[in-house]
């Protein structure tokens, strides 16, 4: 896994269409509360131009042409995700790069903060704010469970958190899970 997140953010960094790219998922979890046992990568990216073709044209011809396998997948206009490379790479981790859609989406990150993943892998992980966001977004039973870990243990901003729930229309979901843990 190592390899691969030290060969992505190579090509991340190096490409001039992306304004920021943050570690989301169970990696970026586990760089705030207790680390959990996760096989793959997750990001959001934030690019210039997030279409259909400038992504097949760029990051994943990019990324094919560096040894991965895979496809950009694209979502239904009512769907949270428009589009999502999913990728794996030459040791067989699978990478899925989730591109921002919504200004809220942009905002989480680039507002990532820099953590050491790996020794010497350092790269822009979402903070625990949008984590819980996009854990409540996503609502899978792993991603619920995420957000209460992320809830109960993280250092987060309160006010930052409820204000950008609002915006991503998920304040009914996240004050129910508060108040089911006590956190009213």
């Amino acid at each position: 896994m190592e390899k691969t997140i030290r060969k992505i953010i190579g090509i991340l960094d190096k490409d001039k269409h992306i304004n920021a790219y943050a570690l989301i998922g169970g990696l970026a979890v586990s760089g705030w509360v207790t680390p959990r046992a996760t096989k793959d990568i997750d990001l959001m990216v934030d690019l210039d131009k997030a279409d259909r073709r400038a992504i097949e044209n760029g990051l994943l011809k990019i990324l094919t042409d560096s040894g991965f396998q895979g496809s950009l997948k694209t979502g239904a206009p009512e769907d949270d995700i428009k589009f999502c490379l999913k990728v794996v790479s030459g040791e067989g981790v699978s990478v899925d790069i989730i591109f921002a859609g919504r200004k809220w989406e942009s905002e989480i990150v680039r507002s990532g903060a820099r953590a050491r993943i790996f020794k010497g892998v350092i790269l822009p992980v979402a903070r625990p704010e949008g984590l819980i966001l996009l854990k409540l977004k996503a609502g899978s039973f792993q991603d619920i469970a995420d957000a209460s870990k992320l809830l109960m243990e993280a250092e987060y901003d309160r006010q930052a958190l409820l204000s950008l729930a609002k915006r991503a229309r998920v304040d009914k979901k996240l004050a129910r899970l508060m108040k089911s843990l006590g956190l009213n």
